[in-house]
């Protein structure tokens, strides 16, 4: 996964000098660095069955946006973007151990799991450009490439590596869905060249493929905070 990463990184840094001739035409090509508290949502029937509590994880990544800005008016532009990236998420929390009916009720009363999953993001994210503020609503979903099972209780460790089929019997379909929300603000240092800094907010779902309760499906959610720090290139609202 570091490799792709590192690919990743030099296509991207590619695209921007090849872009470079059109960006007085209103191309945008955004590359950003989102560092994320995750927080895991558990499914109501964990919350009314296994006292299940979600908890706090890291998730981050490497996202490129890529389309074209549109101004509209002074000071107001608007741009269509698609986003594609590598993301890393976890769906975090614990349960009351005696629910897991193994016995472990008799060493800890309660378990702590995560999922974790590195994946390939795909989506799109329109924009809503005001002077130096940029405004994104949108989503897309997630395909997870590999990924890691953790469980603890009292000093006890237990991690698994998963591979592409093991996460296909953990959810199905095999995809994450996203929503989400940034507000960026970009500090230009040459004409069609900024510095980003943002806030996002996000939310991502996921079906887990073994529990269906009373025909309800059950589903697993992260809600995500935090930060993104980008190098963007492209035309200026002005």
């Amino acid at each position: 996964m570091k490799a792709l990463q590192r690919l990743f990184f030099i296509i991207s840094i590619l695209t921007i000098f090849n872009i470079s001739a059109f960006a007085k035409s209103g191309f945008e090509f955004i590359l950003n660095v989102p560092l994320q508290m995750g927080i895991g949502v558990a499914p109501k029937y964990l919350k009314d069955n296994a006292e299940a509590n979600g908890k706090v994880d890291f998730s981050g990544g490497i996202t490129a946006q890529i389309g074209y800005m549109k101004q509209m008016s002074s000071s107001f532009g608007i741009s269509l973007l698609a986003e594609f990236g590598y993301s890393h998420d976890a769906i975090a929390m614990s349960i009351n151990a005696s629910s897991l009916g193994s016995g472990i009720e008799l060493y800890a009363n309660r378990v702590y799991f995560s999922y974790s999953f590195d994946s390939l993001q795909v989506g799109l994210l329109p924009k809503f450009n005001i002077g130096n503020f940029a405004i994104g609503i949108g989503g897309g979903i997630k395909i997870p490439i590999k990924g890691k099972l953790y469980m603890k209780f009292l000093n006890i460790e237990q991690s698994n590596k998963l591979g592409r089929g093991d996460i296909a019997n953990i959810i199905s379909p095999a995809i994450i869905g996203y929503i989400k929300a940034s507000l960026d603000y970009s500090i230009f240092f040459m004409d069609n060249l900024a510095f980003n800094i943002g806030l996002i907010l996000g939310y991502d779902i996921a079906k887990d493929k073994s529990l269906t309760i009373d025909g309800d499906k059950i589903y697993y959610g992260i809600f995500d905070i935090g930060v993104e720090l980008g190098l963007k290139f492209g035309a200026r609202v002005n």
